[in-house]
């Protein structure tokens, strides 16, 4: 009873570390064999923060009637399920999704508010000039990061979509592509990225651009046989008034003439500005209120391999003929890693029918260079090849530019399938975190004060045992607030009212522990002794209330999911979480450090304990006399 509990004190040790680096650390981006771990934000100690505290964007869609009538109670179910599936996949922390009267459901996302537009430029570009060109289109609210002269990450809110007539027709064309078409005619430079068989020299790469009728521009030798060429905006093609083209575009021309100039020619890659949107409420709203219908195609090749300037994925170069394969005959579609290579792919598994169809289609294309061309609403998604034929009716789809975004993307958009009625976004609006910073500043400062109460009468009244709990209670408020950002648990003040609850239940079972340590000692027991007595007893108490507090939670929680009440569900986690850790702290914690101090020279002080005085036995009056009653 008298050894150092090292492997205890080695253990909190551990945990106490790993807790606080986890919270120093704003940001936590760790891969560890194949699993990845990314945690935390630009938010108060990168916790993950809900609506009510951080803001974010609420959106409100209404069901169209289907063949004239409106939609029935069932489909509004089904949608809402579909949606709750799609957000939830999309990584939305703490959604609230809730219909709204008979036809319209409500979605409230938080810390989507602003979208990312990563821009990428064949020329030198100042941020000036992008920020001329986003004010001229009402931007004056974005934030440029420039990561080179060439590269640029734009934040804006969320962007207009495309205005649409009655009738569905194109009024005024988003605000995405109108500030994309901008910003290439203001800076028109491309890049043609040439692969060439034998080694050759700038000045033979500039002389086939002269033949092209584009002299004097910059030539860049990346190697020996790979050259990059800046040509300051290329002529498009001209068309006659039905559309046929009665001069080739400038593009075109150039790679003829390249091929025609350096014989060794492998390739030709055309290198434009470009601007991909992603994250934020626009990826969100695009899966949201998709009514994806899935159909997959056998695309048939029809362009020369020998020629550089004929690709499959040129509408004149394929031909799409349909596999009767939809997204009904497809049973699953998720994110996932190839098991060797470990790059990210995305899973398919058809049902019965849809294997059958699938295996005779991959039998034709396997090794051929054909394609399946999967179309989102008659919208070109992607076009993998076949490398054998799939029997099982399992396959996977890879590609050399996937990310972990991009097939949990693509994943999102195959497995949902179409929604049982069509959706329309009637309204739109970013939900300040103005009145959340508020309610954060005023629950920090109010778990600061209260904090700071509880351990201040825990070190006046309980003395030595006090101080060991106050110490116990900084690693438990570690260990929670730790275990809220890595699992990542969504923060609303519901949440934090609960962490601060279980400061004071935290506390609660220190009391009832140092309480009873107090009777063992006026009893007479050693320091020891009454560290173990104290804990033993007090244990029953300590379970019963913790595990009424549990039920308590679980109760809380079901109501929480079924009302859609993200406040009262936060609370219940929080508080779950915070009892959890409590007994962990004043069970273990707290009890290695009193037994630590018990063996050391701190233990020979009772005064350092209880103030009261050990009960002593009256001495036998005279005379008298102790024996057996017989």
């Amino acid at each position: 009873m008298r050894r150092f509990p090292l492997r205890l004190f080695i253990l909190i040790a551990v945990i106490t570390v790993l807790a606080g680096a986890s919270l120093a650390a704003q940001e936590i981006d760790l891969a560890v064999g194949g699993v990845s771990l990314k945690r935390g934000d630009d938010t108060i100690l990168g916790l993950q923060l809900g609506l009510d505290l951080e803001g974010g964007s609420r959106l409100v869609y209404q069901a169209l009637p289907t063949e004239g009538e409106s939609p029935t109670q069932d489909q509004m179910e089904g949608v809402l399920k579909t949606i709750e599936r799609r957000v939830n996949a999309f990584g939305v922390a703490e959604p609230v999704i809730q219909t709204m009267g008979g036809d319209r459901i409500q979605v409230q996302l938080p810390g989507v508010g602003a979208t990312e537009a990563t821009l990428t430029f064949q020329q030198d570009v100042q941020v000036n000039d992008i920020r001329d060109v986003l004010a001229a289109h009402g931007r004056q609210d974005a934030t440029i990061d420039q990561q080179d002269s060439r590269n640029f990450v734009v934040e804006v809110p969320s962007l207009r979509p495309a205005e649409l007539d009655a009738q569905g027709n194109e009024i005024s064309p988003s605000e995405r592509d109108a500030i994309e078409q901008a910003l290439r005619e203001r800076f028109p430079v491309v890049t043609f990225s040439l692969v060439l068989g034998d080694a050759s020299s700038e000045d033979d790469v500039r002389a086939a651009m002269a033949a092209a009728g584009r002299e004097g521009v910059a030539v860049r030798a990346v190697t020996d046989t790979r050259f990059a060429v800046d040509v300051p905006g290329l002529r498009p093609a001209e068309l006659d008034g039905q559309g046929n083209v009665v001069t080739p575009s400038e593009e075109d021309e150039i790679r003829a003439t390249l091929q025609e100039e350096l014989p060794s020619l492998q390739s030709v890659e055309l290198l434009e500005m470009s601007m991909v949107v992603s994250g934020g409420v626009e990826e969100a709203k695009r899966l949201i209120g998709q009514t994806a219908q899935l159909e997959l195609f056998e695309r048939t090749c029809t362009n020369d391999p020998l020629d550089i300037t004929q690709d499959c994925d040129d509408p004149q170069y394929h031909v799409d003929s349909p596999l009767n394969l939809t997204g009904e005959d497809l049973v699953r579609a998720y994110a996932g890693t190839h098991p060797t290579l470990g790059q990210p792919v995305v899973n398919l598994e058809f049902d019965s029918e849809g294997a059958r169809i699938f295996a005779q289609h991959t039998q034709r294309i396997a090794g051929t260079g054909n394609r399946t061309a999967f179309f989102l609403d008659e919208e070109f998604l992607i076009a993998p090849i076949a490398l054998q034929a799939i029997t099982g009716g399992r396959a996977f789809i890879q590609g050399p530019d996937f990310t972990i975004d991009r097939v949990r993307t693509i994943a999102i958009q195959l497995e949902s399938g179409r929604l049982q009625v069509p959706l329309v976004l009637i309204q739109e609006q970013d939900v300040d975190a103005t009145l959340g910073e508020d309610s954060l500043q005023k629950s920090v400062v109010a778990g600061v004060v209260g904090l700071g109460l509880v351990l201040l009468f825990m070190a006046l009244y309980y003395r030595l045992p006090g101080f060991m709990a106050c110490v116990a209670l900084i690693i438990y408020s570690l260990i929670v607030l730790s275990i809220l950002k890595l699992w990542p648990v969504t923060l609303t003040i519901g949440g934090l009212a609960a962490f601060i609850l279980s400061i004071g239940m935290a506390v609660d079972a220190n009391i009832l522990i140092f309480e009873r340590m107090k009777e063992e000692l006026r009893s007479g027991r050693t320091l020891i002794a009454a560290i173990e007595t104290g804990f033993n007893r007090a244990w029953p108490a300590i379970r019963d209330s913790n595990v009424s507090t549990f039920i308590t939670c679980a109760i809380l929680f079901w109501f929480g999911t079924r009302l859609g009440t993200g406040i009262v569900t936060g609370f219940a986690i929080t508080l779950f979480i915070g009892v959890a850790a409590s007994m962990f702290s004043a069970l273990t914690v707290t009890k290695t450090f009193l037994r630590i101090v018990a063996i050391s020279p701190f233990g020979r002080f009772g005064g350092l304990y209880t103030p009261v005085q050990r009960v002593e036995r009256r001495a036998a009056p005279p005379g008298a006399a102790v024996g057996d009653r017989g």
